[in-house]
């Protein structure tokens, strides 16, 4: 009687434990997903002006009007557009690709932003000469 209570008992335990191991009949995720997701979970966007540059420590920090300041690695693998780590200055607008690795931000992709700031004509219709514009008031030759 003793056996049979213990068997019951030992079985029913094991049992029990492969029913909370997968979440009461949920499969878990494979490995392939979970660093599917983890990698698709680090990636980011981040678009600012930059506001302090580390030459030295390759790095350099972004004000970013969502995710606040961001600091970003550039490696050997960063790649640029209409702007190199050398002309990057305090106050270029930026649009930055960030992959977070090991706790650091590394850039993946840096290009110089498209913000009305760096386009000195946008919105601004010069009328392309005299009497052209949508500027000009009515009337006026």
């Amino acid at each position: 009687m003793k056996t049979t209570l213990t068997i019951a008992a030992a079985t029913a335990a094991i049992a029990a434990g492969g029913i909370a191991a997968t979440g009461a009949g949920a499969t878990a995720p494979s490995p392939t997903s979970a660093a599917t997701a983890s990698t698709a979970a680090a990636t980011r966007h981040v678009e600012g002006r930059v506001t302090a540059i580390d030459r030295s420590a390759r790095t350099f920090t972004v004000r970013d009007a969502e995710r606040g300041t961001v600091k970003v690695k550039v490696t050997s693998s960063t790649k640029f557009e209409r702007v190199t780590f050398t002309a990057l200055r305090t106050g270029t607008r930026v649009d930055v690709r960030v992959k977070r690795v090991g706790g650091v931000w590394n850039a993946t992709k840096v290009e110089r932003g498209t913000g009305a700031a760096d386009n000195h004509d946008a919105g601004d219709d010069h009328g392309g000469g005299h009497g052209g514009g949508n500027d000009d008031r009515a009337g006026h030759r």
